[in-house]
């Protein structure tokens, strides 16, 4: 009798445990779907569907297990787990399915590789950097968060690697180019958040515009603020462009929060990573990153993107190396369509 207490008490205490657990997935996951998730800061609580959704898979095997012991039996607990397994997969599969911009490479047609890589400005490898350029060869360079000492060390150890250069007057970004460079220059659209780089690149005789951006980690009630107007300004600019676009750098911003979705339903700017998966881009492990390694695995986001025009499809996308960053460096090969 004194058994079955015990066993009566700690069923209903784990009963209550994994009902609060399931009560806390559930509001986050269903959280990106309600105007809260435009509020800081439960905005930044979006950037983690991947993780909610192996969680909610745990949990679901976890009830399954005592239910299958005929320890714990509660269906609507069950259920409950299932539906949250279900809520989180349908924002996460999709990225992992084929999609009609996925091309293959071929030899008759121009590949542009574009290589976006945020150094962090305590970061001082430019060797290991160079290393990591000179093995992804790149057509398009775009480095984040250099200053002009930086520019010049990447400048003098790619030698002649990259013709063309340029780096913005402001937001700590640098353009290296295998192709004609026709004009660029910094703009922070009037003050609306950080520098972005702006470009219109030759390839075979057609011009295409380049945006390398950085907008402010929104950490802060204040930067988050700025940074939500630096996307709404490049929602803008983007919008009344008519040639080939790539946008790329660490926007900040992971796929699951709604200024991100608001700026891709406007702009239908195309994510390069449907169909090749997550690809999460930060945090990696660094000299300067100040918390245990062990940890990042857990908190892996992507927020360092490449997005295109529709005149162009993807022929591939993977993270690479990271050179003592806390970013991994985002390699894109992308085939512009001149028929279009």
């Amino acid at each position: 009798m004194a058994k079955h207490q015990v066993r009566s008490t700690r069923s209903r205490i784990l009963a209550v445990l994994i009902t609060a657990a399931l009560l806390v997935l559930v509001l986050l996951s269903l959280g990106i779907h309600t105007p809260l998730a435009w509020w800081y800061p439960l905005e930044l609580f979006t950037s983690f569907r991947v993780q909610y959704l192996i969680l909610s898979a745990i949990a679901a095997g976890v009830l399954a297990l005592l239910w299958a012991t005929n320890y714990l039996k509660i269906r609507v607990l069950a259920i409950a787990a299932l539906v949250i397994v279900g809520l989180n997969a349908v924002d996460v599969i999709p990225w992992y399915l084929p999609h009609p911009l996925q091309t293959a490479a071929t030899s008759k047609l121009k590949t542009i590789r574009v290589l976006s890589f945020n150094l962090n400005t305590q970061n001082d490898r430019y060797t290991e950097v160079v290393k990591v350029v000179r093995e992804e060869r790149p057509d398009l360079a775009l480095f984040i968060e250099v200053n002009q000492a930086a520019t010049n060390s990447l400048k003098a150890g790619f030698g002649d690697d990259f013709p063309y250069s340029f780096r913005s007057p402001g937001g700590g970004l640098a353009l290296f180019s295998r192709l004609p460079i026709r004009d660029a220059r910094g703009d922070n659209f009037n003050g609306a958040g950080n520098h972005n780089l702006i470009a219109t690149i030759e390839v075979e005789r057609h011009l295409i515009q380049f945006i390398g951006t950085h907008p402010f980690v929104p950490i802060k009630r204040s930067t988050f603020q700025r940074r939500n107007l630096q996307i709404a300004a490049l929602e803008k600019f983007v919008r009344g462009l008519s040639q080939p676009t790539i946008l790329a750098g660490d926007l900040n911003v992971t796929p699951w929060s709604p200024y991100y979705r608001h700026f891709i339903s406007e702009t239908k700017l195309h994510n390069t990573r449907l169909g090749y998966g997550i690809l999460p881009s930060w945090p990696r492990p660094a000299t300067h990153v100040h918390f245990p390694h062990w940890i990042i695995p857990f908190v892996n986001i992507p927020i360092d993107h490449c997005l295109v025009s529709k005149d162009f499809k993807v022929a591939n996308i993977y993270t690479g190396a990271n050179a003592n960053s806390d970013h991994a460096s985002l390699v894109t090969d992308l085939i512009l369509n001149v028929d279009r």
